[in-house]
């Protein structure tokens, strides 16, 4: 349809309640359209909808005809709200539609989980890498980074050992008797795992028992001293005993057997103060010790399970007993 032929379809559309031919709008008051029609008229009166002479001078005289009244201006701004809504809503349908697909972000799910930004800089990253590699031949190699020290990591330093340790004595397996005799009457005072995070709380009991072999020898006792087919009354994995400064006694054990970490240690409840130096001052050697194959018996009591357990050389075991 021409712009013409639009104009004049308002026109009648207009004054279809008025006398024919006559270019005055006459639309009734009581019609409750008055002003959709009053509407359609301006809206055909501009730029865009008419470019025709013709449209110049019936423009002219339905602007001096168009009559508004109090009802009209009431209603006109909810018709023209409605209107530009319309039109916002045409504008951005057609705009979505012109979008390419490739300019759309994308969302974290899409194209494994990397944006079209993302992929670009690996691709700019990648050319680079290429570039310097034709260029230079290798990649640049730059020194590790300085890390700061957490005030953590500082307080679970270790101190030196500060015990007075002149001599240590391990006693064997036949001295049990007689270390029993000697320290008969000793009260003994423990210590286990600290909160210091240090290296004899931290590492797993198994691999401290292959630097105690190297550090110590044998153990002075182990489930294997008792039968096999009865239960033992102590579920220890083994037992270090020492004699300090030829007159201190003291007992090293695993806490829960192999599958725990750091271990116990017992000594006479007079160096009860002393027994964290004391502790760190004997068993300082573990720390640089090489690891000795040791294999131990193990009776787990939850599980009514004997198990053997040690180190081979080049990996530690856990095995049940069938």
């Amino acid at each position: 349809m021409t712009s013409s032929g639009a104009f004049r379809d308002a026109l009648a559309l207009a004054s279809s309640d008025g006398e024919g031919g006559s270019d005055k709008i006459n639309v009734r008051r009581s019609d409750p359209l008055r002003p959709i029609h009053h509407l359609l008229c301006l809206v055909l009166l501009t730029p865009a909808a008419t470019n025709s002479p013709e449209h110049d001078t019936r423009a002219e005289s339905m602007t001096h005809a168009l009559k508004w009244d109090r009802q009209d201006e009431e209603v006109l701004p909810g018709i023209l709200l409605m209107y530009g809504a319309l039109l916002v809503g045409s504008l951005v349908g057609s705009t979505s539609t012109m979008v390419p697909s490739s300019a759309v972000a994308q969302t974290p799910g899409d194209a494994g989980g990397s944006s079209l930004i993302e992929r670009y800089q690996r691709a700019r990253h990648r050319a680079l890498a290429r570039r310097h590699l034709r260029q230079e031949g290798r990649l640049p190699v730059h020194p590790p980074a300085q890390l700061p020290t957490s005030s953590i990591q500082a307080d679970s330093a270790e101190p030196e050992p500060s015990f007075p340790l002149h001599n240590v004595r391990p006693v064997r397996r036949l001295e049990q008797d007689w270390f029993r005799k000697k320290f008969a009457d000793t009260e003994w005072a423990f210590l286990g795992k600290a909160s210091h995070h240090a290296f004899l709380d931290t590492a797993r009991t198994l691999d401290l028992r292959a630097r105690l072999q190297t550090a110590f020898g044998d153990p002075t006792r182990t489930p294997a001293d008792a039968p096999l087919e009865t239960p033992p009354d102590n579920q220890t994995q083994f037992e270090y005993w020492f004699v300090v400064n030829d007159s201190i006694p003291v007992q090293v054990t695993d806490v829960r057997g192999p599958r725990d970490r750091g271990l116990i240690v017992a000594v006479e409840r007079s160096y009860r103060s002393q027994l964290r130096a004391l502790r760190d001052t004997l068993l300082a050697p573990l720390r640089h010790a090489e690891r000795t194959p040791y294999v131990d018996y193990y009776y787990d009591e939850q599980r009514e399970r004997w198990y053997r357990a040690g180190f081979d050389g080049q990996s530690f075991f856990l095995k049940q007993i069938p």
